[in-house]
C-alpha cells in the first residue's frame, strides 16, 4: 500500500496559494533535524561514512535496523547493492537484498515506478510465502521504498528501509531525504574506488577488538561481552575506548557501521 497515493501531485500543491507545510514540519525540532540531515548529507566520501551519516542524521529521523542502497555499477551500468544492518540479518535475506533482479526487488520496482513516490509495504499485509516472506522471517514487519527515477522503465538509484513501521508523517520525511540520500550515496561509491580510499578495518583492529566488535554489533553489554570471552568488564571497556579511537567513531552504533562496512569493502 502507497500511504501517498493519495496525495495531490507536487506541481498542484506548488500552484495553490493556500497550500501549508504539514504539521510536523512546523515542529521546531523536527525541522532542525530534516535541516542538519539535508546539509551534512554532502559530507560522507566513503561507503562507510555514508553509513555513518545515515545512522546519526536519518536514524532518529526514521528508526530502522535495515539499509539497503540500489544503484548503477559502472562500466556496465547494471544496477548493484549495498546492505547494512546494525543486528545480524540472515544470509538467505542478504542474498536476495544483494541481487536487484532478485524477485523481491523486481516486485518493490513495479509498485514503484508507476507513481514513483515514497512506497510503504505492510508486510503483515502480503501474501503468505510470498517474496516478502524472508524479510518477515528475519522479523522486519514493514518496509519503505523510495529512490531517483531514471532512463526507462528502471530507477537510477533506489533506497528500502525496512523496520517496525513508520507513520505518514515520517514516510513524508522520507521522501524529502532521498535526493540528498542519493547524492551521498553516489559520492561515497565513487570516492571510495580511488587509490585514497581509507585503510580497512581489518588493518587497524586486532582479533580481539575484531571479538569486542562483534559483541557490540550483537547488541550485548560490556559485562555481556566480558562473559562471552572470559575477560574483565575493565578489559572490555579498555577494548571499546580504543576501538573509538582507531574507528573515528564518537559511540558504540557508529563504530559497529564503520567496522561494518569497511569489512565488506575489504571482502569484496
Amino acid at each position: 500500500m502507497n500511504l501517498l497515493s493519495s496525495l495531490p501531485p507536487p506541481e498542484l500543491v506548488a500552484d495553490r496559494q493556500d497550500a501549508v507545510p504539514p504539521d510536523w514540519l512546523l515542529d521546531r525540532l523536527l525541522a532542525e533535524r530534516l535541516l542538519e540531515a539535508l546539509w551534512t548529507a554532502r559530507q560522507p566520501t566513503t561507503p562507510a561514512q555514508f553509513f555513518v551519516w545515515s545512522q546519526s542524521r536519518m536514524q532518529p529521523m526514521l528508526p530502522h535496523q535495515l539499509l539497503v542502497c540500489v544503484s548503477e555499477s559502472a562500466p556496465s551500468a547494471r544496477l548493484s547493492a549495498q546492505v547494512f544492518h546494525l543486528r545480524p540479518v540472515p544470509q538467505a535475506l542478504v542474498s536476495q537484498l544483494e541481487s536487484p533482479e532478485h524477485g523481491l526487488w523486481l516486485q518493490l520496482m513495479r509498485r514503484w515506478l508507476p507513481g514513483r513516490r515514497a512506497l510503504f509495504i505492510d508486510l503483515l499485509g502480503e501474501a503468505p510465502a510470498g517474496v516478502f516472506q524472508t524479510l518477515l522471517d528475519a522479523g522486519f514487519r514493514s518496509v519503505m521504498v523510495h529512490g531517483v527515477p531514471g532512463p526507462g522503465e528502471r530507477p537510477e538509484a533506489l533506497f528500502l528501509l525496512a523496520g517496525d513501521g513508520w507513520p505518514i508523517d515520517q514516510v513524508q520525511q522520507f521522501e524529502l531525504l532521498v535526493p540528498a540520500m542519493h547524492a551521498a550515496w553516489r559520492r561515497a561509491r565513487w570516492s571510495s574506488r580511488s587509490p585514497l580510499a581509507p585503510q580497512r578495518m581489518l588493518d587497524l583492529v586486532t582479533p580481539r577488538e575484531q571479538q569486542i566488535v562483534e559483541g557490540m554489533r550483537a547488541g550485548l553489554s560490556n559485562e555481556g561481552i566480558a562473559i562471552q570471552l572470559g575477560i574483565s568488564m575493565f578489559t572490555v571497556k579498555n577494548h571499546v575506548r580504543k576501538i573509538l579511537r582507531k574507528l573515528g567513531a564518537s559511540n558504540r552504533a557508529q563504530a559497529v557501521a564503520i567496522a561494518m562496512t569497511r569489512r565488506e569493502i575489504s571482502e569484496g
